[in-house]
C-alpha cells in the first residue's frame, strides 16, 4: 500500500474519527481518535493517516 492510499483527508470541522482498518473482516478493532489541537492523526493499528483539509485562509505565513 502506498502512502496516498494510506492517507485520508477529512473535513476540517471533524473532531473525532473512527478507524477499523477499512478492509472489512480483515481490518482491526474499531478505534476512535480525537484531533484536539492536531491536524494529523496516525492510527496505532494500521498506520492510516487522517489529515484535516485546510483552506488557504487557514494557512498562516504563506
Amino acid at each position: 500500500m502506498n502512502n496516498e492510499d494510506n492517507t485520508v483527508k477529512v473535513n476540517p470541522n471533524i473532531e473525532t474519527i473512527c478507524c477499523d482498518g477499512g478492509q472489512d473482516e480483515l481490518g482491526h478493532p474499531a478505534v476512535y481518535f480525537t484531533f484536539n489541537e492536531e491536524n494529523k492523526i496516525v492510527c496505532s493499528y494500521c498506520s492510516k493517516t487522517f489529515i484535516k483539509k485546510m483552506d488557504l485562509k487557514d494557512i498562516k505565513n504563506v
